[in-house]
């Protein structure tokens, strides 16, 4: 029986690439160099916000990532919410699975202030028992520590859980923490990269997600 579904944010409750690469790119203006496209930034997003930036400068520039990190965080400090949406039925669908009786949570690698603010923002107030984005005191994922804390915390199994996420480093983190993961195909990732991460279960529509959550359609199942 499932007690607990952690949500993944960037690209699987919340559409933030059109605000993520803004900022991006307007840090990457103020330091001289090349902007980049929404697909090439989808691409680099999901790890952290450092990997990111790294990843965004020129190779021959790696030097100049941490300024373009301290840009980019100041701006989307200021306009992470001018664009970015919940996708369409993910808040019927959190609630759906909270009405059957199981706890919701977020991890996300987004740092964990921009998380809260989002969340907030968007979803409705109080749907998730706990919000965790970014913090120090946890490697970030797929390092399952977060995932390790929150189960703790509300006292379940990984066999009681499931996490939600849309890319191959949620698929890597859920299978970490030893528990069953959900993918999502509309976010930031295509799903050939999440199948190549090991993922069973992949759908493409929002009203999907509380049946596959709620009811394990088995490893060998093409959900």
């Amino acid at each position: 029986m499932v007690k607990l579904c952690v949500f993944d944010l960037d690209g699987t409750l919340v559409n933030t690439l059109h605000d993520l690469t803004n900022s991006l790119n307007y840090a990457l203006t103020a330091c001289g160099f090349p902007t980049l496209s929404e697909s090439r930034v989808a691409a680099i997003v999901g790890h952290s916000v450092n990997y990111m930036c790294e990843h965004a400068v020129p190779p021959e520039h790696k030097d100049q990532a941490e300024t373009v990190l301290n840009l980019y965080r100041e701006h989307y400090k200021e306009h992470s919410l001018d664009l970015s949406h919940a996708y369409d039925g993910m808040i019927e669908a959190v609630q759906k699975i909270k009405a059957a009786g199981v706890t919701v949570a977020i991890a996300s690698n987004k740092p964990h202030m921009d998380t809260v603010k989002v969340v907030e923002t968007l979803y409705p107030k109080d749907l998730f028992s706990i919000v965790l984005g970014r913090m120090d005191k946890f490697a970030i994922k797929p390092a399952p520590d977060v995932l390790y804390f929150i189960m703790d915390f509300f006292g379940v199994t990984a066999e009681e859980c499931v996490y939600v996420g849309d890319s191959d480093v949620d698929v890597q983190f859920a299978h970490n923490a030893g528990m069953r993961c959900v993918s999502v195909n509309w976010g930031f990732r295509s799903e050939e990269e999440i199948l190549a991460a090991g993922a069973t279960c992949i759908t493409g529509d929002p009203k999907r997600v509380p049946e596959l959550v709620l009811n394990d359609p088995g490893k060998d199942s093409a959900c």
